[in-house]
């Protein structure tokens, strides 16, 4: 019959000496929301704990609390892990059953999670917060999940076919203008031509066949009674061979082909970076997105870019407050994306925007570091 008022003691002491122990206090706790934050990029949970009533003593009874909500937490990060999207439709925990090597090191990666609070509470209770980091070098989601890549893919060229966008501001134009300007410029998005479907010909009819039999039966006896009818012997051609006949090379229409520095030559200013205005389309985020063009070529994404920055910096920001594009430098190339797919994850450029991005990496080489932000609708 002591334990119980052990327990009771433990429990008050817990609240009255939780600041000399290092552990704050309820009232000063602060509110973390469980989940992925995309523009933080953090995942952060929260587990709880009680103490046990066998406890024998305070310092045993906060260890025994700390475990159970740590192990709580644990428990939450793995099912919010599993979830995250790498890609499209790949999830961490696609990826993990496919591959045990990614599986060890995002448990590894899980238990290594760090502890930013903990918390006695009034009924007894313990509450600790536990974060993990999306990207970053140490102990990161990314760095468990991502692989090097065997070859860097180069960045493709402009579709040679067709014309870049012009850019329709300078480089002394804010950043929030630029964005309400892209947003008002009406963008044309390219349909893919379809193929005519084929008529039936009409099939060709004679004069005579036209004629009614009436007709026709006067003609006959006009033509025998005045002997106009010749008969003539008919002519052969005979065939050439074929080693007679001249061959000529079909001609094709060769694209246009231009180097690097060409291309850069043909840039309009000195941008520092990319942001791609999604808001409005839905856009989800994933830790590894591609930016397309309409006719869908890839024109950014892991492939192309060093996987140790990946795992630092992510391929781009997703960001929903126009004032925190920092990402992207001071003089960024604004374009608004026509679409989103695969899982609404990948963000689709008109070719004319695709080509204006191509031909500005190929001057300040942007896309390659990274400097890449999406504007979506958090």
């Amino acid at each position: 019959m002591k334990v119980p008022k052990i327990f009771s003691a433990i429990a008050a002491a817990a609240v009255l000496f939780a600041t000399s122990a290092g552990v704050s206090a309820e009232p000063a706790e602060v509110n973390y929301v469980d989940g992925v934050d995309w523009q933080k990029r953090l995942i952060t949970v929260t587990g709880e704990g009680i103490i046990p009533p066998d406890s024998v003593n305070y310092t045993q009874a906060k260890g025994m609390a700390s475990r159970a909500a740590r192990a709580d937490a644990y428990r939450k990060l793995a099912e919010i892990v599993n979830g995250v999207r790498v890609e499209g439709e790949t999830t961490v925990e696609k990826m993990m059953t496919v591959q045990d090597q990614i599986k060890l090191k995002v448990a590894a990666t899980i238990k290594g999670a760090k502890v930013i609070s903990e918390t006695f509470l009034s009924d007894g209770g313990y509450r600790v917060v536990v974060q993990m980091p999306l990207f970053g070098a140490s102990n990161s989601l990314a760095g468990a999940v991502f692989e090097k890549n065997p070859v860097v893919e180069p960045f493709p060229n402009p579709v040679t076919e067709v014309a870049p966008s012009i850019v329709p501001y300078s480089s002394s134009t804010p950043v929030k203008q630029r964005l309400k300007i892209t947003t008002t410029t009406e963008v044309t998005v390219e349909q893919p031509s379809v193929p005519s479907v084929p008529t039936t010909p009409t099939p060709y009819r004679s004069p005579l066949t036209r004629m009614s039999l009436q007709s026709l039966d006067t003609i006959i006896m006009q033509k025998l009674e005045t002997n106009s009818f010749s008969l003539q012997e008919p002519t052969y051609q005979q065939p050439v061979p074929s080693s007679q006949i001249p061959y000529s090379t079909p001609t094709t229409t060769e694209p246009v082909r231009r180097s690097v520095e060409e291309y850069a030559s043909m840039a309009q200013g000195d941008y520092t970076g990319l942001i791609i205005d999604c808001r409005g389309l839905g856009l989800q985020p994933v830790m590894s997105a591609v930016v397309k063009n309409t006719n869908g070529t890839k024109i950014y994404g892991h492939k192309n870019l060093d996987i140790d920055k990946i795992i630092s910096m992510g391929v781009a920001d997703y960001i929903s407050d126009e004032d925190s594009v920092q990402r992207a430098g001071a003089n960024p190339l604004v374009v608004k994306a026509v679409a989103v797919e695969n899982f609404n994850s990948n963000p689709v450029l008109t070719i004319p925007d695709s080509n204006r991005v191509l031909i500005e990496n190929h001057a300040t080489k942007f896309l390659k570091d990274m400097k890449v932000v999406f504007l979506f609708d958090y």
